[in-house]
């Protein structure tokens, strides 16, 4: 359930619980499998069809996860530049971080509100950046905290720089992210749609009486069983040789 958990908030779910998520996605395939077993006839046809679809919609989940996290990181380089204008102006470097929160990343403005709490409560600001890049976890957050430890220790000399250095990067970076991204979601969206295609025309088939007659037969179940596992095969196959490899972090230690 934790797991879970982690993966609503990272979806931009938080308002919903994780039991909350299982019985909706338990309820949800429970009732297509009622619907399709009333217009097919077949209760093997629907259960086959619907280890399918919720396959494909946690995949569905996945993917949602995954832009979650692509929006925000290309919501950072607003929040440096907010920074850099706010250190710019004369305020502090711990200033300059709790007054651009409002600019941060909306997933991760959690963090810095905690950051705003530690820093309230007397804790070093070192240690306050050390709590804020374990909350955060995140190998642009942990350049960011670094630079800015860096820039603290020696005064605030060359931290406008940084920043600055750092939101072109980071432009950079999106932009290249962003397009390899649209590529590879075209390509495995028709390599999910290619899978269910074959179900999807079963369905159609099974509204004539003998097709349903027909999967009611030992070989019959065999062909449903051996397509649902070689399905599931396929949607394994295409998230693996479709994996984009994550940022790493470097500095995350």
């Amino acid at each position: 359930m934790n797991k879970i958990e982690n993966l609503l908030i990272q979806a931009g779910y938080q308002s919903i619980q994780p039991a909350q998520f299982v019985l909706l996605l338990v309820g949800g395939l429970a009732s297509t499998v009622v619907i399709l077993a009333v217009i097919t006839n077949s209760l093997l046809i629907s259960i086959a069809v619907c280890v399918c679809v919720g396959a494909q919609l946690l995949e569905s989940f996945q993917s949602k996860v995954k832009a979650e996290n692509q929006k925000a990181n290309t919501q950072w380089p607003k929040y440096l530049d907010s920074i850099h204008s706010a250190t710019w102006a004369g305020a502090t470097l711990e200033q300059a971080l709790l007054d651009s929160i409002s600019s941060a990343p909306a997933k991760h403005s959690w963090a810095l509100l905690e950051f705003e709490k530690d820093h309230n409560s007397g804790i070093a600001f070192s240690g306050s950046l050390d709590n804020l890049k374990a909350r955060l976890a995140n190998p642009i957050a942990d350049r960011f905290i670094e630079i800015t430890r860096l820039a603290s220790a020696s005064g605030g000399r060359g931290y406008l720089n940084a920043l600055r250095a750092q939101s072109l990067q980071l432009r950079l970076e999106n932009s290249t992210w962003s397009e390899i991204n649209l590529k590879q979601n075209w390509v495995l969206g028709t390599a999910k749609l290619a899978v269910l295609a074959p179900w999807l025309i079963l369905v159609l088939l099974s509204l004539r009486p003998e097709t349903a007659i027909a999967f009611q037969s030992e070989s019959g179940v065999a062909v449903l069983a051996l397509g649902t596992v070689a399905s599931l095969l396929a949607f394994r196959l295409i998230k693996t040789l479709g994996k984009l490899p994550p940022r790493q972090r470097t500095l995350g230690v």
